[in-house]
C-alpha cells in the first residue's frame, strides 16, 4: 500500500492547483492564526508523557479553495516511547524511543494543506471539499519530534446548515505514512464528526469526535472527544480556548489550547 504515495501526492498536487487557479476570493484573502497545545497522557505506557505544541499557520484563499502552510515547534518531556507524527504524540513502537526524564525541544514537521471545492450551498459556504495534506520531515526524529519520513493524505471535508448557526461538520482522510528504518507502519484513516453552534453575534463552539486508526499494530486506535469556544474581537481578531478529552490509551488524557487568528 504504501505505493499509493504517488495518488496521494498527485490528490495534494491536483488540490493545491485547482485553488491556485480558482478566482480570488473577494475581501479578506490571508489569514494567520497560531496557538499553544498542552497535552498529557501515557498512550498506554508506565510514563507520563506531556507536550507542548506551537503551529503558526498561514492560509490563503480563493473562491474555490484554499492553500495553508504551517510552521510548528515542540516541546515534549522524552518518555515512553512517544513520537509525534502529523503534530500528534503516537507510541511509535516498543523498545523504540527516549525513556529518559528529559525534554526535547525544536522544530516539528512542516504541514501543507490544500483544498478544492466540490460543491458550495450560498454565496458564503461550502458543502463539500476535496483535500489533500502533506507533512514534510522536518523534526528531528532522533529527539522523538517525528519520524523522519513524509506522509501523505487525501480526503473529503463536508458541511451542512442544519438550521441558522448551527452546522454540521464531518471529514474523512486517508494518509499514507512514511517507514522510519526498521519499522512498518501502518496507514492511517482519520473520521471526524462534529457541531458548530453560534452563540451569538461574537461568540461561537465547535465540538467534535474524531477517531482513528492506529498506526502501530497492538496500539489502541486514537479516539477524542474536543471542544473550541471562539470569540471575535471588534478589531477583527479571533480568539479560541479548546478541551480535549482523550476516550482510549492511544490519546492523551487531556488537552488544553488558546490561540488566535486574524483575516487580512
Amino acid at each position: 500500500m504504501k505505493s499509493l504515495n504517488v495518488y496521494a501526492r498527485a490528490g495534494l498536487l491536483a488540490a493545491a492547483c485547482a485553488a491556485l487557479t480558482a478566482p480570488p476570493a473577494s475581501g479578506k484573502d490571508w489569514k494567520f492564526s497560531s496557538s499553544v497545545n498542552y497535552d498529557t497522557g501515557k498512550y498506554g505506557t508506565p510514563n507520563r508523557v506531556s507536550s507542548i505544541y506551537v503551529p503558526f499557520t498561514l492560509k490563503r484563499y480563493w473562491y474555490e479553495g484554499n492553500l495553508a502552510v504551517t510552521l510548528p515547534f515542540l516541546r515534549q518531556s522524552a518518555q515512553g516511547e512517544i513520537t509525534h507524527v502529523g503534530g500528534k504524540p503516537v507510541r511509535i513502537s516498543r523498545g523504540r524511543g527516549r525513556a529518559s526524564s528529559s525534554s526535547e525541544t525544536g522544530l516539528g514537521d512542516i504541514l501543507v494543506r490544500g483544498a478544492y471545492i466540490l460543491k458550495r450551498e450560498g454565496p458564503r459556504s461550502f458543502d463539500l471539499a476535496a483535500a489533500g495534506r502533506l507533512k514534510l520531515p522536518t523534526a528531528n526524529e532522533t529527539k522523538g519530534l517525528g519520524t523522519g519520513e513524509m506522509d501523505e493524505g487525501m480526503g473529503l471535508e463536508f458541511g451542512k446548515e442544519l438550521s441558522p448557526g448551527v452546522t454540521l461538520l464531518a471529514d474523512g482522510y486517508y494518509t499514507i505514512i512514511g517507514d522510519p528504518p526498521g519499522l512498518d507502519l501502518n496507514n492511517e484513516i482519520l473520521l471526524d464528526i462534529g457541531v458548530y453552534k453560534s452563540l451569538g453575534k461574537n461568540m461561537s463552539l465547535t465540538v467534535y469526535y474524531e477517531t482513528r486508526s492506529a498506526i502501530i499494530d497492538g496500539n489502541e486506535d486514537p479516539r477524542e472527544l474536543s471542544g473550541t469556544l471562539e470569540f471575535k474581537s471588534v478589531d477583527g481578531w479571533r480568539y479560541d480556548l479548546g478541551l480535549l478529552l482523550g476516550l482510549s490509551d492511544g490519546s492523551p488524557d487531556v488537552g488544553l489550547s488558546a490561540g488566535l487568528s486574524l483575516r487580512f
